[in-house]
């Protein structure tokens, strides 16, 4: 079995832990609002499952492991993951255009309105759109 095969079963089992274990545990659920917490997560999920599913069975050469691309997505999780811990502490709209815009430039971007667009206005209005007009938290 190869290494791809490998990754993208343990990627099947645990998008389905998180289906089935995660998202009810995790995800609160209300009374207000139109849509249910649970529903977007949940979708992408299927989603994920679907497509490791798909590239599972898939016949492929097999690859070979670059060290140097697993530690650049080492440092994006670690990353996203002190993200994670600052949103808590700061807020969403505090920390998410920090992280946005270091994502970007971790993976090459450097036009000033790619990163204006993508590290401070789609942040920011996610922000407003979750939290003011769908009174939802983010933090």
């Amino acid at each position: 079995m190869s290494v791809d095969r490998i990754a993208t079963g343990l990627i099947v089992l645990l998008g389905m832990f998180a289906i089935f274990w995660v998202v009810p545990t995790q995800i609160e659920t209300v009374a207000y609002g139109r849509i249910v917490p649970s529903t977007v997560p949940t979708i992408a999920l299927w989603a994920l499952v679907a497509v490791a599913t798909i590239q599972f069975f898939k016949d492929k050469a097999t690859s070979s492991l670059d060290v140097v691309v697993c530690i650049r997505a080492a440092g994006i999780v670690a990353l996203i993951v002190t993200a994670v811990f600052l949103m808590e502490m700061f807020g969403f709209e505090f920390v998410a255009p920090f992280l946005a815009i270091a994502i970007m430039l971790a993976i090459g971007e450097r036009r000033w309105y790619w990163l204006l667009f993508g590290g401070v206005i789609l942040p920011l209005g996610i922000w407003l759109l979750v939290e003011r007009a769908l009174d939802r938290t983010l933090a």
